[in-house]
């Protein structure tokens, strides 16, 4: 999809603008140099076209569209191509548009792909433009910056957290309170299938499978990332087969929803009949994803809880992340306008009201404050991201979400949970298949 917008003159606009980026100011030394996005070395009455794209659903679009339009209001010389679709193969487009000399001009960006497009980023700590006081630092260290550049303004904080259907829970005597830990998660799923054989106290699409499930809890046992910083596994092959085998009971005792069933809707779990008839408890996902879970669950009567955390585990494996942002292509002929742009939706409070949580809790404190001042953050949110903020946790790495890593273990995953390997088998092969993959990566 594609859209363009061209903006009119707005004086009055203009004057609160100015407003909010002095109040998000600071003492940061990369805050912006000028006001209103007006030229920090550049000639504001320019024209300028910029073409942005980004990823996520129709809340998001219409979100961004209305934030491009403001936006273009507040410049009038700006004008935006706006460039969006669904997640899936974003990254495949992105990537050929980079080696075909055709990517946008700044785009929704995740660190997961720091490694693949390291090369093609704008460092922003060279710009003027982006005002950085309003982060955290741990997240500009864990998130914005990779090897010597800082190649991604954050636009969210988030975290994994426990969702659960509060009629479900009522139907099968769940209290709301309870402190879920792998084992009683276990143990409540199987006497809510033994109760009624189309129930499920919990279902995965193949990603949660990998990622939400299986790494935090080898995380949980040995305490580090999945992988080591040396591009060496973090777990032996004891530890995964434990991890495996936890899996494995999961869908063997009617725990977890048969994965033929929930594989159909890989990132839009909200739309599987069974979650929406309430024949489904409990969900893991990122707090960002509350609304549209909400929104699904007749009467919108949806809790948060605490992520499982395994007795004396001595670490969660669910930091709070701040994943996704925004980027700029280096060779951009407008890379200072395109920086520009994402000062604003990123630290500026009409901006923060116009994108919401779309993109994760807002990043910048400036931009929380607006939400908060407005009542337009869902006060669940806030909590799964304080639980998570409770437990304890380490910060995350890169190659420990690397896309290859991730299909090899998924790969395996199905054979598993198909029964095609047993626990044994599926650890064998994977740490066989990471051997080489990681070696090569190293380089």
């Amino acid at each position: 999809m594609k859209r363009t917008f061209k903006g009119i003159a707005g004086l009055v606009i203009c004057s609160v603008m100015g407003i909010s980026l002095a109040a998000c100011g600071g003492n940061s030394a990369n805050a912006p140099q000028a006001q209103n996005g007006s030229a920090a070395g550049g000639d504001s009455t320019k024209p300028v076209t910029l073409r942005f794209s980004w990823w996520g659903n129709d809340t998001r679009h219409q979100a961004t569209l209305k934030a491009i339009d403001a936006y273009t209001k507040l410049h009038p010389n700006v004008k935006i191509e706006a460039e969006y679709t669904g997640f899936d193969g974003f990254y495949n487009k992105l990537l050929t548009q980079f080696a075909g000399g055709t990517a946008p001009d700044l785009f929704q960006f995740t660190y997961e792909w720091d490694n693949d497009m390291y090369d093609f980023l704008l460092d922003l700590k060279q710009s003027k433009s982006l005002d950085t006081s309003g982060y955290d630092p741990s997240v500009l260290k864990n998130f914005a910056n990779y090897k010597d550049k800082m190649i991604m303004a954050p636009a969210g904080a988030t975290s994994v957290s426990l969702f659960y259907n509060q009629a479900f829970f009522q139907k099968y005597g769940i209290p709301e309170n309870t402190e879920w830990t792998w084992d009683n998660l276990m143990e409540i799923g199987k006497k809510v299938h033994a109760q009624d054989p189309n129930a499920y106290l919990l279902t995965a699409d193949i990603d949660v499978i990998y990622k939400l499930i299986l790494q935090p809890y080898v995380a949980q046992m040995t305490g580090k990332n999945w992988i080591n910083d040396d591009y060496t596994p973090a777990f032996d092959n004891a530890a995964l087969t434990k991890g495996l085998t936890y899996l494995s009971e999961l869908y063997k005792n009617g725990v977890l929803e048969p994965f033929g069933d929930s594989s159909a809707f890989v990132g839009k779990m909200e739309q599987n009949p069974k979650w929406i008839k309430g024949q489904i408890g409990i969900l893991f996902d990122y707090i960002s994803a509350f609304d549209k879970y909400k929104q699904s669950v007749p009467g919108g009567q949806l809790g948060v809880a605490a992520y499982p955390m395994a007795p004396n585990a001595p670490q969660s494996g669910n930091p709070i992340a701040a994943g996704t942002g925004f980027a700029v292509n280096k060779t951009s002929p407008n890379a200072e306008e395109a920086v520009k742009f994402i000062n604003w939706m990123v630290n500026d409070k009409d901006a923060a009201l116009i994108l919401g949580a779309q993109r994760g809790i807002p990043a910048t404190s400036t931009a929380r404050k607006a939400l908060e001042d407005a009542k337009q953050l869902d006060s669940n949110i806030t909590k799964g991201l304080d639980l998570a903020a409770k437990q304890k946790t380490i910060a995350p790495n890169v190659i420990s979400i690397n896309a290859d890593l991730a299909q090899i273990a998924k790969d395996s995953l199905q054979k598993l949970i198909y029964q095609k390997e047993t626990p044994e088998q599926a650890a064998d092969e994977i740490l066989k298949a990471y051997a080489p993959k990681l070696a090569a990566l190293k380089k």
